[in-house]
This record gives C-alpha cells, sequence and structure tokens, in this order.
C-alpha cells in the first residue's frame, strides 16, 4: 500500500465518520430542540391568537348572549387587548398574516389557520391549528422543516461542526498500514469513542444553544 492509498483510506474513513456524527447530531437536535417555540414564531403567534380569540368570544357572548356572526365583530369587544393583527376588513390575521376562518354550528364554534403555507391539512409547520387543536404530533416540525428553517442556523452549524471535528479526530486516529488483524478491531473501538464522544458534545451544544444563544 502505497502513500497514497493510505491517505485515500483515512480521507474515506474520516469523511463517513465526519458525515455519520454531523447527521446524527442534527437528527438529535431536530428531536431534543427542533420544536422550541423561538423557532417557529409565526406558530407561537398564532396559538397566542387563538386563546385570546377564545377569550374575546367569551366575552361577546356574555353580552350578546350569543356567539359572534364572524371573528371581525370582536373588535366590539370593550376592555380586551389583543396582541394580533387585523386586516382592512377587521378580520383577525395568524403569525403568516392570514385570516382566520371561523365557523359556527349552533352553540359551538371553530376558528382555524391553515398554517404555514396556507392550505388544509399538511404536517409540521403546515399542519391545521384550531381553537380544538392547539396543538399535536402532526404539528411537530418535520426534520426538513426543522433544517432548512433560518433560525435555527447557528444549532446546524454547531452540528456541522462537531462533523468536522469527528473528521479530524478520525484522520488522526486511523493508520491504513496498519489495518490487520486486531488492528482493525482497535480501529472500530476508537472511532465508536470518537463518534460518542463528538455526540456528547454537539448534543451540549445544542441545548446551550451555541453559537446563536436563543
Amino acid at each position: 500500500m502505497n502513500k497514497y492509498q493510505r491517505i485515500g483510506i483515512r480521507v474515506a474513513i474520516s469523511t463517513n465518520v465526519g458525515l455519520l456524527v454531523a447527521v446524527i447530531a442534527c437528527l438529535a437536535a431536530w428531536r431534543d430542540i427542533g420544536g422550541r417555540i423561538n423557532f417557529w414564531p409565526e406558530g407561537l403567534a398564532t396559538r397566542r391568537a387563538l386563546d385570546e380569540l377564545n377569550s374575546l368570544i367569551e366575552a361577546y357572548q356574555r353580552d350578546a348572549k350569543t356567539l359572534p356572526p364572524s371573528l371581525a365583530d370582536l373588535r366590539r369587544v370593550q376592555g380586551v387587548y389583543a396582541t394580533f393583527k387585523f386586516d382592512e376588513n377587521g378580520s383577525p390575521l395568524d403569525g403568516w398574516g392570514r385570516p382566520f376562518t371561523y365557523s359556527v354550528d349552533g352553540t359551538n364554534y371553530v376558528i382555524m389557520s391553515y398554517g404555514r403555507d396556507g392550505k388544509p391539512g399538511g404536517v409540521g409547520t403546515n399542519h391545521d391549528l384550531s381553537n380544538l387543536a392547539r396543538s399535536s404530533r402532526e404539528a411537530d416540525p418535520t426534520f426538513a422543516q426543522f433544517l432548512f428553517n433560518p433560525l435555527a442556523r447557528g444549532v446546524l452549524f454547531t452540528c456541522l461542526a462537531c462533523g468536522v471535528a469527528a473528521f479530524w479526530l478520525s484522520m488522526r486516529t486511523v493508520n491504513p498500514a496498519g489495518l490487520h488483524g486486531w488492528a482493525i478491531a482497535s480501529l472500530i473501538v476508537k472511532l465508536v469513542f470518537t463518534i460518542l464522544g463528538a455526540l456528547a458534545a454537539s448534543f451540549f451544544m445544542s441545548v446551550i444553544h451555541i453559537p446563536n444563544h436563543h
């Protein structure tokens, strides 16, 4: 095995280890902190608006002894401060700037937001939110949504940095010239400890949100 073959093997193994660590770290960050409200301000604003609309409807119902014909009628309620915005027709807007839908069936009502994409159905941040179901497992962000969320770039950069660190450690550890017999088993053990160490570091750094401090 010549010098260039040894370098090629070392780079190939180290690249795979680095990619593995980076991917697993991203998955761990998604499962652990990917759904935190600071990453999804529009969803948080929508849930808060649903709570406030419920309060406004209850106040309207106490005064008028009936449900409001439309959400625009809630602007008549006195003494209740709303943090959400209204469109030019007086209809409340969700966190994505779209009017809530409102339907009444007897004494029951439903306030609905169609999520980030503005379409019925969907998963993750595209999932519908209503006063009857403000949160559900289907509303948890998908991995792709977390991966492409600009507010999560700091955490994802940390995961990538851990992958780079794992690559560097593997380059220092792997010795292709000695890959025979028990040396292979020893290398596997070293790589496993390298991966575990990098993952432990990525978990710690992502939990305290280095480097973006959200």
